[in-house]
């Protein structure tokens, strides 16, 4: 699914659209025309996690109450993988309805740019 940038990624202000594509319930790819990330579906490693945006980013993304969005993280992925780091102050909202896509800054949260995925594995019990 294809998105145009309505509120620019942080070091990526010339990528003018992204290709969002699911690989799981967790994990997506998104892909611009010179950089990729991998993100990560929030709510499944933090349920309380919330936030609200701005009036200017709501508008700037085209968000009500009626149209569907989704949130979603930049995993850093680093070996081994439990290292891996997810940004929860800067995440990325997807307006599912227009195709447009945006990062917003959460510096009124206490959410870290670099969040250990480990704290948010959950270790196998031995038997």
């Amino acid at each position: 699914m294809k998105f145009s940038v309505a509120l620019p990624i942080l070091g990526f202000e010339d990528e003018k659209e992204f290709e969002l594509e699911k690989i799981n319930d967790t994990f997506y790819k998104l892909r611009g025309k010179n950089v990729s990330f991998t993100l990560v579906n929030p709510f499944l490693l933090k349920p309380d996690y919330d936030f609200e945006i701005s009036d200017f980013e709501t508008e700037a993304l085209k968000l009500d109450e009626k149209k569907p969005f989704m949130v979603l993280n930049i995993l850093t992925v680093n070996e081994p993988f439990e290292e891996s780091t997810i940004n929860f102050a800067a995440p990325l909202i997807f307006n599912l309805e227009d195709k447009l896509m945006g990062q917003v800054i959460l510096d009124k949260y206490p959410y870290s740019l670099t969040d250990p995925l480990k704290n948010y594995i959950k270790e196998k019990s031995e038997n």
